[in-house]
């Protein structure tokens, strides 16, 4: 019976001793081939593997692009009153406006004017009203000036249709110059001496004569009234070949 207790335990003892020289001979191994025993809770590195096959290309991440946030033009708020009323008050395209000889040719109708003044050496015509009468005045078998009135009321007005030379005009004595189909007229406004109401009109024309037409009459209220005859009778004046 000691026999068998003492051959059990020399067993064991051979036994774990086999074992041990075993698990050295494996860890020593394992040194020698420059591996490392995996970790008892799993590998705690990583491989890295490169292939060198050639005709393989390197397999490169996608990149996701980034969303950019649309970004809006700010509207810059305007806060000079100035620019708002230029802005505002900017009139649309229209034509030039009429002079004053102009707008009033408009206004009046000549043919109101039922007498007509002709003359045959410069073929001058102008109309005028019925119960007025006419004094021309010729020089050197041409005309030299023609003068309108009505004898029938007291302070007539008085119309006066003038040739003069042409090397004597004087743009510089006019304020106002207005382009008008047949002439160009240049005015001053309207004088007052001794209540006597004067507005003369210096026409310029193309021809080889120019006319100076000049309205006269007492009083400011009579020239108001009156004034609109005055634009009528200018407004048919004609002259030349006609």
């Amino acid at each position: 019976m000691n026999s068998y207790i003492e051959e059990k335990s020399n067993f064991s003892k051979s036994f774990f001793i086999s074992l041990t020289l075993h698990i050295l001979i494996v860890v020593v191994a394992f040194t020698a081939a420059g591996v490392t025993p995996p970790s008892k809770y799993g590998a705690t590195t990583v491989l890295n593997m490169e292939f060198m096959d050639g005709d393989k290309e390197e397999v490169k991440p996608e990149t996701i692009p980034e969303e950019k946030p649309e970004i809006k033009p700010v509207e810059r708020e305007n806060n000079d009153p100035v620019s708002e009323k230029v802005k505002e008050k900017s009139p649309e395209k229209s034509t030039a406006p009429k002079g004053m000889i102009a707008g009033a040719f408009a206004a009046v109708d000549s043919t109101l004017l039922n007498l007509e003044y002709k003359e045959s050496s410069l073929h001058v015509k102008i109309r005028y009203s019925a119960g007025w009468t006419f004094l021309d005045n010729n020089e050197k078998s041409k005309l030299d000036a023609v003068t309108f009135w009505n004898p029938n009321i007291p302070n007539s007005p008085w119309v006066q249709l003038k040739v003069v030379d042409k090397y004597l005009f004087r743009e510089n004595r006019y304020k106002t110059k207005e382009e008008l189909d047949s002439y160009t007229a240049y005015y001053n406004s309207e004088e007052e001496l001794e209540g006597e109401v004067k507005f003369e009109v210096y026409l310029r024309t193309d021809s080889s004569e120019d006319y100076i037409i000049t309205f006269r009459i007492k009083g400011r209220d009579a020239f108001r009234q009156y004034r609109p005859v005055f634009m009528a009778m200018l407004k048919s004046f004609k002259f030349g070949l006609f």
